[in-house]
């Protein structure tokens, strides 16, 4: 287990590279056994939440363990496992259906995603629109044991910036990437390179600044420590994306995810659960609460003008044509 020692401090801010911080709040480590506690803290000048100290990037893998509940997949819920599954198709299509809004995709277009993991969104893509698509990831877990499910996908292991991509692509998308990227202007300006101009970013991730984070304060599932780097909010993630070279269309407090995720797995970060465990005793509970709870608290945010109810969705365009 890392101790202070083995941290790195953070030389500047990831949305502005402005030095003056303060701390905001500490968390333990998430999805994680043992007590590590972790600071984030606020810029002083764009108001981003990062974190400082941070464990460098080489030995993250030590949070990566059977208690990583996403690399578990829908086998950690056991008989639920096709209910589960087809809650990840369903939010798959969500994607599709948002990338085929806003940008022309299709036959003879390029799509790159980074930040891949298992790559159904990409599969689902390819078979809605015909685009050739190539998906990156630092581990190829996610397709690793494939048999032959994502033929036709390019899919590269590797550091974005290590790799050999050949652009240009028509867009690009980073489906809860961004906030595990340890320095996300670079890697911006990066696919700005790599992009065609007038291609869409389409960027989803965890909104601080949503009801679901002020509801669960320290416990809130989106901290995700010490795995995210940055919590973005509608304001920071204009500065960053502007401050990289892309051209903001919209910034929405909806994602494609269901927001009762975020929900529930801050209700059980609160309570300290196994995360190693089977989910399956778990599983009727996580769907009684979010039929019969969730659309009530729903309802009384909105009634109330509370914010987001915790994801977040960009959408960005590369200068030119």
């Amino acid at each position: 287990m890392p101790t202070p020692l083995d941290l790195e401090p953070v030389p500047g801010c990831l949305a502005c590279g402005g030095t003056s911080a303060a701390p905001f709040v500490t968390t333990r480590a998430m999805m994680h056994p043992g007590d590590e506690a972790f600071t984030f803290v606020r810029c002083g000048d764009c108001g981003l939440i990062y974190l400082s100290p941070r464990v460098p990037a080489a030995e993250l893998g030590r949070y990566y363990t059977p208690y990583y509940l996403p690399y578990r997949g829908p086998e950690a819920w056991g008989r639920w496992r096709g209910l589960v599954g087809s809650g990840l198709a369903r939010t798959d299509r969500r994607r599709v259906a948002r990338v085929r809004r806003h940008a022309a995709v299709g036959a003879g277009t390029r799509v790159l995603d980074v930040g891949c993991g298992r790559p159904t969104f990409l599969r689902a893509l390819v078979d809605a629109t015909g685009c050739d698509a190539t998906g990156t990831d630092f581990s190829d877990e996610g397709w690793r044991d494939g048999e032959g499910a994502f033929e036709g996908l390019t899919l590269l292991e590797g550091d974005l910036h290590d790799l050999s991509l050949t652009g240009p692509y028509d867009a690009v998308t980073m489906w809860h990437y961004l906030e595990h990227d340890y320095a996300p202007a670079t890697t911006l300006r990066r696919l700005g390179e790599l992009a065609r101009p007038g291609a869409r970013l389409f960027v989803e991730v965890p909104d601080h600044g949503s009801w679901s984070r002020r509801r669960w304060g320290r416990w809130w599932a989106g901290y995700h420590t010490p795995r995210h780097t940055a919590l973005w909010d509608a304001d920071t993630m204009r500065v960053l994306l502007e401050g990289a070279g892309w051209e903001v269309e919209r910034v929405e407090p909806r994602g494609t995810l269901d927001p009762y995720t975020l929900e529930w797995m801050s209700r059980m970060e609160r309570r300290g659960i196994d995360w190693s465990s089977p989910m399956a005793p778990r599983f009727p509970g996580y769907v009684a609460r979010r039929a019969a709870v969730w659309p009530i608290l729903a309802a009384w945010k909105a009634a109330t003008g509370q914010g987001g109810s915790g994801l977040l969705t960009a959408v960005a365009r590369l200068p030119g044509r």
